[in-house]
């Protein structure tokens, strides 16, 4: 029973130990790339400031 059990946790990992490296190799290698930084961050934030959004006034057709 023992021999049993072992053969076939020697064959269940002889198909998934291969199985997951696969996985995690393509899973390492398909992940996209870090963005690039072109600006100081400083000058970002600036420039978010100075950006404002404006919320369109509603439409006469919509209930209060």
């Amino acid at each position: 029973m023992t021999r049993g059990l072992r053969r076939g946790h020697r064959l269940i990992w002889a198909v998934l130990f291969p199985v997951a490296a696969i996985l995690l190799a393509v899973a390492l290698l398909s992940r996209p790339e870090p963005p690039l930084m072109d600006e100081i961050p400083a000058e970002r934030a600036g420039a978010a400031e100075a950006v404002t959004v404006t919320e369109d006034p509603p439409s006469e057709d919509e209930g209060p």
